[in-house]
């Protein structure tokens, strides 16, 4: 299992783990570089498309290894030409299930605090982290649209 734990309270740093073994790091950004991530002595970036809501997983040369659809309750994985469905299992994006082919459960992404879990056979190792940091920056996009949701109906 592949687990992302924030390391730093006022940041957004996270430290990569496989079997209790560290793996590599990543911190998520604003703009339209999501994240960074240093994973098995590469690093890769995620480039998040603000208005289609599109991530694209971009290797050092900056090619694209991996890219979802719209980040949403459902949404698409697509990997070297193959594509993986996702759905939301939980209340407030705890759970995502990726499905098989058949519509059967294939493997969980689950989100604890400030912690991200995934068992994700069949995809990349590249790729397993680019899902960790997709639900991570869904949350942050969640988080940031309610303030300002709870600004506007209190007045400020």
């Amino acid at each position: 299992m592949l687990t992302a734990r924030k390391t730093s309270s006022l940041g957004h740093e996270y430290t990569l783990t496989r079997d209790d073994s560290e793996v590599g790091t990543f911190s998520l950004r604003k703009g339209r570089v999501g994240a960074r991530i240093v994973f098995d002595g590469a690093e890769y970036r995620v480039r998040r498309h603000r208005f289609s809501g599109v991530h694209e997983l971009l290797a050092p040369d900056g090619t694209v290894l991996a890219a979802t659809g719209r980040v949403s309750r459902s949404w698409t994985l697509t990997v070297s030409g193959r594509d993986f469905e996702f759905r939301r299992t939980a209340a407030a994006d705890r759970e995502y299930t990726m499905l098989g082919r058949d519509g059967a459960t294939a493997g969980t992404v689950s989100r604890s605090g400030s912690a991200v879990s995934g068992d994700l056979p069949g995809l990349t190792p590249e790729s397993q982290v680019f899902v960790l940091v997709v639900v991570l920056l869904r949350r942050r996009r969640k988080r940031a649209a309610a303030a300002v949701r709870g600004g506007l109906l209190s007045g400020g």
